[in-house]
């Protein structure tokens, strides 16, 4: 077993025996979903406000981890409670709301039985972020793997894009994949 795969299943027995609400993010919810390219991380989301609470439950466990009030970061997993988009002066807000956590799946990773973010919410993250090979990211290509491999909520993911105060930029975006919303 990887040495993520290890560090996750600690994380995952953790959060779930300590009913905190968290799903699977970013890129690793990205390769669940679309093109399988290699895990470097898992990115986790938690309940805004909860990063204090997970930092002391590590802590309890004698894990060392690195917290700069953003992100908790440890070997290999990386926990958020915020990952909205700022662009200008604009905000595209993405928390574990109450429409994210109905939506959220159980799937294996790792050895581990996680919870994830709903496909359509992976998404319209990725679409809003819009990061390309020109600046070492996969949003765009992550986000096309999602198009070819999920059978798409339409409905969902408008609710979704609107949540997220994403109208044009999104629904260009998605349009470029085929999509139309």
């Amino acid at each position: 077993m990887s040495l993520i795969a290890g560090n996750l299943g600690v994380v995952q027995r953790m959060l779930d025996a300590n009913q905190k609400r968290w799903a699977v993010c970013a890129g690793c919810a990205a390769h669940l979903y679309g093109d399988r390219r290699p895990i470097q991380d898992v990115d986790i989301l938690v309940a805004t406000g909860e990063l204090g609470d997970v930092v002391k439950l590590l802590q309890q466990q004698q894990k060392a981890v690195q917290f700069d009030g953003q992100r908790i970061l440890w070997r290999g997993i990386k926990v958020f409670d915020d990952l909205s988009i700022r662009r200008g002066a604009r905000l595209h807000p993405f928390v574990l709301d109450d429409m994210v956590l109905s939506h959220l799946r159980r799937i294996p990773l790792l050895g581990s039985q996680v919870a994830v973010l709903a496909p359509e919410d992976v998404l319209a993250h990725k679409v809003v972020l819009g990061r390309g090979a020109e600046q070492g990211k996969h949003d765009l290509a992550d986000a096309a793997g999602i198009i070819r491999r999920q059978q798409l909520d339409l409905d969902y993911l408008r609710q979704r894009v609107e949540a997220m105060n994403a109208g044009a930029v999104a629904v260009d975006a998605l349009a470029k994949l085929g999509v139309e919303i």
